[in-house]
Parts: C-alpha cells; structure tokens; sequence
C-alpha cells in the first residue's frame, strides 16, 4: 500500500512538473488571441503563418484569406520603396524596427498603426520568423490632426484681431475670447483715407469652426467693400448681397459698423441687427444707446440699411460696443449678466485703460458664471475721448 502510495505522490509530481512546463506555453497563446493589438507571424520569405483575431477585426480580413500570402496585401500604397528598403534593412542586421505605417484594409479604408517588427532566432542562431504587433492608431491620429486643424485655424482666427489703433484724441482698446478653439466673432480696425476710422464687430449665429469660417467671409467683405470708399449702410447692403450667397437657409451674422472722425471727434454709425452700442458721459450716464439700424445680414434680400448722424464725443465720453456674449453669460442657475451688470462694470472702470475695460469685461462675466464653461464668445471694443 505504501508503494502504491509513493507512486501515486511521484506521478502526481511529474504531473505538476509537466503543467509547469505546459502552462506558460499555453498562456502566451491565450494572450496572443485574446491581445487587442494585431499581430501577424511569417516566415523568413515574409509568408503568413498566423494571425490573431485582432488582426482579423482590424484589418477585415479572415484567418483563411491571409494565411500563405504575405503583409503586402495590406500595403496601402502610400510608402515609397525606401520606406521598405530601411525595414527591410533593419531586419538583415538583426535589428526590430519601430514605426508607424499605413495599412489598406479589405474594404479598401486607410488605417494607422504603431508597428513593431522583430526577429525570431532559434537556438542554433538562425533566423525562422518574422512577428509584427500593431496597434491600430487611427482614431489617436485623427484626434491630432483635428486638434492640429482647430489650433491653426485659431491661430490664423487670432491674427484676425487687428491691434488696436493710435487715434489722436482717443484711447481705444478691444477683447475677444471665443468659447471653442475657434469664435464666431470678430473685431476690426480699418483706416480709411479721408483719415477715419471704421471699426467693425460682428458675431455669426453659434461658434465654433463653422462660425469662424462665416465670420472670416464677413470680415473679407468687409474690408473689401470699405476699400471701395464706401458709407457704412452701403457696405451693410453689399456685404448682406454677398452673405445671402454664402450662408445656410436661416444662418445669420450681425454686424456694427462705426467710422471715428478724429479730427472732428465724432461717431457715425450703421447696424445690422446687432446688439445696442452704447455711449457714457463722463459722468457714468448714458449718453446715448446705438441701436440697430436694420436686420442682421444673411436672411433677406430685401433687407434695408440707415445711416446714423454723426454724434459728437466730447472729453471722458466712453463708447461701448459688444456681441451678445456678454450680456447673455450665465450662472450655473440660467441668471444672465445683462445689461445693468455691463453698465456697472463701465462705470467701475471708466477711469482705466480702453484695453483694461474691455478685458475687465470680460473677466467679470466669467466671474460671474461661477466656473460654468464659457457657452458663447465674448468679444467687447472700446472706444475713450482723451481728456484735453
């Protein structure tokens, strides 16, 4: 019985022995199935041997369609020649090669990897297999280049914002902060040859890239037509004629356009549907409001534009001009900034900078949002009289 026993517990070893030297063998070939990035085993002639389902799932093609053919069937067409002569070259010295690559899969559709390629050697040093792991990167790489896309057009959208002019007699500042990468708001300063000024600021309906590219039109138009020497209800008309061309059914920009006369100190103005200007006394009263002098541009083309009077601003008088993002910040709770807050914060900082009204504009609407994302562009341009 004893006997019995003692070969019972000695099979039982070579047992455990053998699911030792079992297992990990086993194991790796359930992590290669079940591993989500591709891989593909060949020979030295680089003929598939295997592949994992990730690769299956991937690429689109079954096991049975790849086994005995080579990886060009994924070749994508994109790489020159020298791009394999260096993998190729990498290989012959021993060396893994690392890269990303582009792939075609069955349907025909480009994808991206992150491929790593290595040697297998046995143990008599002679090479038997070639093992790619590939991790398919395209989602990742679309990310990045939209991300790259939406910085430069940020960029160029930034270089838009024309720097605030030295005007004899006036102090003159301007803020713009978009609530994407991208606004749909704009500022601009345009000197005229009688020696005026037009400002103009606009705000496309939404924000974001769309809103840029109908705001990037507009202030195209703009410029152009103010080239053309032309009066601020005129260009109004023209840039509406051009818009009605360009924009979706029920797209929209509105637009305030000013001409500053220096040398007489006044304001004339012109505006399509946009949100009231406004004038302060030195005293911290409304002077006047600037309201809209015809429909936002885009929607008819029977739309009509006035002419404003000029209006005189006499020492310390402060003009004011928004889009609507200012006014419609809110709390967390849907309280609006509004226009009380907006002539408070004039008032507070009339004594400041034209450039540090306009920024602590700004500043007090995101304070007042209590950390809430920023849902619409902010954008403010302020015009001061010097004192004499």
């Amino acid at each position: 019985m004893k006997a019995v026993m003692e070969h019972r517990s000695e099979v039982r070893a070579q047992s455990d022995a053998l699911q030792v030297i079992i297992e990990p063998s086993v194991l790796l070939s359930r992590v290669v199935e079940q591993i989500a990035d591709s891989v593909i085993l060949t020979d030295t002639q680089g003929v598939i041997q295997y592949v994992n389902p990730a690769f299956e799932a991937t690429s689109g093609y079954g096991r049975n369609e790849v086994i005995g053919k080579t990886p060009r069937i994924l070749k994508s067409g994109l790489h020159d020649p020298e791009f394999y002569r260096q993998m190729w070259a990498k290989f012959a010295q021993g060396l893994p090669f690392k890269g990303m690559v582009i792939n075609r899969k069955k349907t025909g559709e480009l994808y991206w990897v992150q491929q790593n390629i290595t040697s297998m050697w046995d143990e008599s040093g002679h090479l038997t297999h070639f093992v790619s792991v590939s991790q398919d990167i395209t989602e990742l790489r679309k990310k990045q280049e939209q991300e790259f896309q939406l910085q430069l057009a940020r960029d160029v959208q930034q270089r838009f914002y024309a720097a605030a002019p030295l005007v004899s007699g006036f102090d003159i500042g301007a803020s713009a902060h978009p609530a994407d990468e991208t606004g749909g708001d704009y500022f601009d300063f345009i000197p005229m040859a009688d020696g005026s000024l037009v400002i103009a600021l606009a705000d496309a309906k939404g924000h974001g890239f769309s809103s840029a590219l109908v705001v990037a039109l507009t202030r195209a138009y703009v410029r152009c037509f103010a080239a053309m020497h032309l009066e601020l209800d005129e260009m109004l008309a023209h840039v509406n004629e051009m818009l009605l061309k360009d924009l979706e059914h029920g797209d929209f920009v509105t637009l305030f356009l000013a001409r500053l006369n220096s040398s007489h100190r006044t304001l004339s103005y012109a505006s399509a549907g946009h949100v009231p200007g406004l004038i302060f006394l030195d005293s911290g009263d409304v002077k006047c409001k600037l309201e809209s002098t015809g429909p936002p541009l885009g929607l008819f083309s029977t739309s009509k534009f006035s002419l404003q009077q000029p209006i005189s601003l006499d020492s310390g008088e402060i003009a004011v001009f928004l889009t609507d993002g200012v006014i419609e910040s809110t709390t967390p709770n849907g309280h609006q900034f509004g226009c009380q807050r907006v002539l408070d914060q004039i008032r507070a900082l009339s004594h400041e900078s034209a450039s540090n009204i306009a920024n602590g504009i700004y500043h007090a609407t995101r304070e007042f949002a209590q950390g809430d994302l920023q849902d619409d562009d902010i954008t403010s341009v302020i015009i001061k009289a010097n004192h004499f």
